[in-house]
């Protein structure tokens, strides 16, 4: 089963739905997932087993979001599947205060089995923490050079820079960047894919055209105005993550601009939101579900002390066009 969720690059618990033809699966990763099965000659009836149930704590950022709720989602699915169970963690409690008051006892106590990480803030505390208490864990959406650190993310690179290349290709020029947090993996790797879409035609990066912002709404309405307000504006706007591209389809609309006509504006990761907004978001989705799915049943063979075919999993990205976007304005 790791054998074919590796070459399907999706999570053991989806093949298991699969091969057992229970509901929840989208009909395109059915259909890999089943031509992942009959190229390598397997038939598989039951899912991995684990040899006991086991407790894993889930470490999540101080403020939520409806990614986070996503994430978690495809976490307590997997757990439920599995039989485990979860303890939510706020990452504030890795802090080095935290640590000195032994605020970590649960950890250290032996309750848990193992974490899974959530774009923490202040990865290099946390994961001291971990390594403190001798935990195995996987981190989502962010990843350093250790070479034994088990991650999960999502193509961003790749994902941004076909968002890119969308707007490039209805004729903008002058697209503006509002980054995510630069202490985290994944909003490097966004910047990276605009900046590759950029250079691919012979554009230049313009620095005027990205500002900074968090991942919250509040700073993609403010950086999103920041751009719209520019002596020559751009015709475009590409942010970070979906809450940011609310923020920033409110600041167009209080400038009195049409999204979708006078500014174009893409987003990242499709949370369920980005169908129900108005206009509904064009975005870049990631599979936050599968995400969620592939941790935790990474991290139950790290904690079993199964063979891991991959400590670093990236799962694909797929542009996602809606009406936020279409041709710029002449």
């Amino acid at each position: 089963m790791a054998d074919i969720a590796q070459e399907a690059n999706v999570s053991k618990m989806t093949v298991s739905r699969v091969l057992n033809n229970k509901p929840g699966v989208a009909e395109e990763t059915r259909q890999r997932i089943l031509s992942v099965v009959n190229e390598l000659g397997y038939s598989l009836q039951s899912p991995f087993p684990i040899s006991r149930p086991y407790i894993v704590a889930v470490l999540i950022p101080k403020h939520t979001t409806v990614y986070l709720g996503e994430l978690l989602g495809g976490i307590s699915a997997a757990a439920e599947q599995l039989g485990s169970g979860l303890m939510l963690y706020t990452q504030n409690m890795f802090s080095q205060e935290a640590r000195k008051d032994n605020t970590l006892s649960p950890l250290r106590s032996g309750l848990v089995n193992g974490a899974i990480v959530i774009v923490p803030p202040n990865f290099d505390e946390v994961v001291a923490s971990l390594n403190d208490c001798g935990i195995p864990f996987v981190v989502i959406d962010h990843h350093s050079e250790a070479p034994n650190e088990a991650s999960v993310t999502a193509t961003n690179r790749k994902g941004m820079l076909e968002a890119t290349r969308y707007l490039l290709a209805l004729g903008h020029r002058r697209i503006g960047f509002v980054k995510g947090r630069l202490d985290i993996t994944c909003s490097h790797e966004r910047l990276q894919g605009y900046m590759e879409g950029l250079e691919e035609i012979g554009l230049p990066y313009d620095p005027e055209l990205v500002v900074e912002g968090n991942y919250m709404k509040a700073s993609g309405f403010q950086g999103a105005q920041k751009l719209l307000e520019l002596p020559n504006p751009p015709s475009a706007l590409i942010m970070s993550n979906d809450m940011m591209a609310f923020g920033a389809i409110e600041a167009a609309r209080v400038m009195g601009l049409s999204v979708g006509q006078d500014v174009s504006i893409i987003g990242f990761d499709d949370v369920y939101m980005a169908a129900e907004t108005y206009p509904p978001l064009t975005t870049v989705r990631q599979p936050l579900m599968d995400m969620g799915e592939v941790a935790l049943d990474m991290l139950l063979d790290l904690i079993e002390n199964r063979r891991v075919l991959n400590l670093r999993r990236q799962l694909p990205t797929e542009l996602i066009v809606r009406e936020t976007t279409g041709p710029a304005p002449r």
